[in-house]
């Protein structure tokens, strides 16, 4: 039996290499191209045999499965059955299972006192905090744009299986643009504009982490954030994330918003980990690159 990209390549009448296939079979299964309709789908077939640099990362990516498997470790893995869902029924499955789950965790933490019983309602009604991307974008980092945007596609499914706002915040200096894929549902349009994102010039770490102070505010939220940073690993201000001043914010964004940090350096020798005390993992793409 076809499966339905096989059906639709063939609607479309297009000629593609089995490398091509697998390139978008990749991105169909991470960024549930499923759920859009006929005609974006067609837009963003288009787009693939359009942009080289969208093909190059696919071809990263599924080159960089192991490396992707550490960084989300946390993350719980995918039953076969789990698998073989289509999007709408893979996200149905896990509200359910997390509903259950969250249930459990309610039910074990419910004290009772002769008739009186004390249930945590807070605990429950918890969510998902969102996964933010901090992607330096920067003369430094312009050979590497492709490897990082490549490492950032399979996090769609993350964010998709979880119900979690998956943000995109691009930095040189400042923040120009920043994406929200609500829930991790693709929007064609602002997926298109992070592919294709540029920046120039060297990078500063403070303003991107003030941004993302701004985005936990905003949202008030009370459940676990993630916060991934791509860097080459020498901000300009870098000797500031030692200072009195910014402890005292990664601090509190780290206890009042539970944000919990990784890094992903390209060099290993160009990080300086005094500077990213807060980073509670920290990767380095050096095998990937050479």
């Amino acid at each position: 039996m076809k499966n339905p990209i096989q059906s639709l390549i063939e609607k479309l009448n297009l000629d593609m290499t089995e490398e091509q296939c697998n390139y978008l079979h990749f991105l169909y299964e991470n960024l549930h191209l499923e759920e859009l309709n006929d005609r974006e789908q067609r837009y963003f077939i288009d787009y693939f045999f359009k942009s080289e640099p969208l093909r190059n990362m696919a071809a990263f990516a599924l080159e960089l499965a192991d490396i992707m498997h550490e960084i989300r470790e946390n993350i719980p893995p995918i039953e076969k059955a789990e698998r073989l869902a289509d999007g709408r029924e893979q996200r149905l499955y896990y509200e359910h299972k997390w509903s259950e789950l969250r249930r459990q965790k309610l039910k074990q933490q419910t004290l009772k006192s002769g008739n009186v019983f004390y249930v945590p309602f807070h605990e429950y009604k918890q969510e998902p905090g969102p996964l933010i991307i901090c992607l330096e974008q920067t003369t430094g980092m312009a050979v590497y744009s492709e490897l990082c945007k490549s490492m950032i596609l399979p996090l769609f499914m993350n964010a998709h299986r979880e119900s979690r706002d998956l943000y995109i915040v691009p930095y040189d200096q400042q923040i120009h643009v920043h994406y929200r894929f609500e829930n991790g549902h693709l929007n064609l349009a602002d997926f298109k504009s992070f592919i294709e994102y540029k920046a120039k010039g060297e990078a500063a770490i403070l303003p991107v982490l003030q941004f993302v102070k701004a985005l936990l505010q905003e949202n008030q939220l009370g459940a676990q954030a993630e916060v991934i940073i791509f860097t080459e690993g020498t901000p300009i201000d870098g000797k500031h994330l030692v200072g009195k001043q910014t402890k005292i914010m990664l601090e509190e964004m780290k206890q009042k918003y539970h944000a919990e940090f990784s890094v992903i350096a390209m060099q290993e020798h160009n990080f300086n980990k005094q500077q990213f005390w807060f980073a509670s993992k920290a990767f380095f793409a050096d095998d990937a690159i050479q």
